[in-house]
């Protein structure tokens, strides 16, 4: 990839930054598929949750007002199993960014009915996708499209480098919608939800927290007692370190990812959002005990579910070797697997994701009762 020019990389960086604007999940969705098209040229840009296995297919689209053919999630849906990255995706789940053409060839995408009743009439023939996740058989993806070229190496670059923000942002707007769906009103008291929420200044004074809040900051070990007007040193190191992260003025910083604190069979998750001009901690508390079962939608191998689950529950991979009968050397290798499969980086990230599916199956199991 050729060095980014100082334009291009400041609104790429302007771009990072709003991603951790506190958004509900539909609000993010329409900011991304808004904002992409100013950083690489392109006709539509789309959201899209797909099955090639169900032949299902919704999205969100910009431009909004742009004309569609009749029955397009329809259309699209039925031939899913025709895109080459939707089906590459799903089977190996390497979510990286791509074009159909690094699969088949202009000639070859032309003789699909994918192309003739979708892309054709769209006059979109040219393609690249960002994997963000696959949740109980549903691919979650961006996709850009246009016209007169093909997506260019250093486009494609572009997209990968913002794909681990995308992933993060959704994981932030996930918690947030779950915690906006609580209200009644919009104007309610954060009190009177007794959420576990926190309003900070970028120097780390707290301007005000949650009575729940300040339980679960003791609890976890960081006293914050009410006459107290600034963030906990841990705290408040990790904070001024995320936010030096998206005030960069130059190079792509990686993912924010949230601060996890385990306490026994339980785990506390902290998450950086701004909200305008204000900062914001969203705390949750989840259980760290969790069962293959639970992370079999991930996708993964019987034992790299195995091994994931004893990672979330905070054990070493000595002690996973042990319980497995395996070496540490192979559960470090089956930990890259994972990795990769996940399209995370790092232990961390695959922890944050696999709680994110512990909270999805939970709030499944209780709303079912």
């Amino acid at each position: 990839m050729n060095r980014l020019t100082h334009h291009s990389t400041r609104q790429a960086l302007e771009f990072l930054r709003e991603l951790y604007v506190l958004r509900s999940w539909d609000a993010l969705t329409t900011h991304i598929v808004e904002s992409i098209p100013t950083l690489i040229p392109t006709g539509i840009c789309s959201y899209n949750e797909m099955s090639s296995r169900r032949r299902h297919a919704t999205y969100k689209m910009w431009p909004a007002n742009r004309t569609m053919i009749p029955d397009a999630p329809e259309i699209l849906g039925l031939y899913s199993h025709q895109h080459p990255l939707v089906t590459h995706m799903e089977r190996t789940k390497d979510f990286r960014s791509q074009k159909i053409t690094d699969f088949l060839s202009q000639r070859q995408f032309r003789t699909t009915e994918l192309f003739n009743e979708l892309y054709r009439p769209l006059q979109i023939p040219y393609n690249m996708a960002a994997g963000l996740a696959l949740d109980r058989n549903c691919l979650v993806a961006l996709a850009l499209n246009r016209d007169g070229k093909d997506f260019t190496p250093d486009e494609l670059a572009i997209l990968e480098l913002l794909r681990p923000h995308v992933r993060q942002a959704f994981a932030n707007a996930s918690t947030v919608t779950s915690m906006l769906e609580e209200l009644s009103a919009l104007n309610r008291a954060m009190e009177e939800i007794d959420r576990a929420l926190l309003a900070f200044t970028e120097e780390g004074r707290i301007q005000w927290a949650t009575s729940r809040t300040r339980r679960m900051m003791k609890e976890y070990g960081f006293p914050c007692q009410r006459p107290s007007k600034w963030l906990p040193s841990p705290l408040r190191e990790w904070t001024k370190s995320a936010l030096e992260k998206l005030n960069r003025s130059s190079d792509f910083p990686s993912a924010l990812q949230p601060l996890i604190i385990a306490k026994g069979d339980r785990s506390l998750i902290i998450r950086l959002v701004r909200d305008g001009i204000r900062l914001l901690l969203f705390f949750d508390e989840v259980s760290a005990e969790c069962s293959v079962e639970e992370l079999e939608s991930l996708g993964l191998s019987r034992r790299e579910t195995e091994i994931l689950s004893w990672v979330v529950q905070g054990k070493t991979n000595p002690e996973i070797g042990a319980i497995l009968s395996i070496s540490s050397r192979t559960v470090q290798k089956h930990l890259e697997h994972i990795y990769n499969r996940l399209g995370v980086e790092n232990r961390h990230a695959a922890i944050i994701t696999s709680m994110a599916v512990l909270r999805r199956e939970r709030a499944g199991c209780i709303a079912g009762r």
